[in-house]
């Protein structure tokens, strides 16, 4: 089966490297993204099977980014420490994720989300 393909949109340089290389540890096929910009860039361009996307970014906000994926049939995980200020009717397609967390909390939610849809 091919490899699952995560996009992962976080501006924190440090976060996106350490949660890169726990996903790739985890033998997933990873694009990162820095901004809504290239994140819009990267899902025109591929099909994703799950994005992970920080709610604030420099240029944009990660729930439109998550939407987006949702809309193309990938499965979204929405990643914030300002959750709360979400409004709740807004994230009912995505699995929603408290910062900071560890790496390993991410690979327990992508589990989760994708299911037995891993190959």
């Amino acid at each position: 089966m091919p490899e699952t393909r995560i996009l992962l949109v976080e501006d924190d340089a440090d976060v996106r490297g350490m949660l890169e290389t726990a996903l790739r540890g985890q033998g997933y096929a990873v694009d990162i993204a820095a901004t809504a910009e290239r994140a819009r860039s990267r899902l025109d361009a591929l099909r994703y099977d799950l994005v992970v996307a920080d709610w604030r970014l420099p240029d944009g906000n990660g729930l439109e980014i998550a939407d987006l994926a949702a809309d193309s049939g990938a499965k979204t995980i929405l990643m914030s420490g300002y959750l709360f200020q979400i409004p709740a009717e807004k994230t009912t397609r995505h699995e929603l994720l408290m910062k900071p967390m560890r790496p390993s909390e991410l690979i327990d939610a992508i589990e989760r989300v994708l299911g037995s849809a891993r190959g």
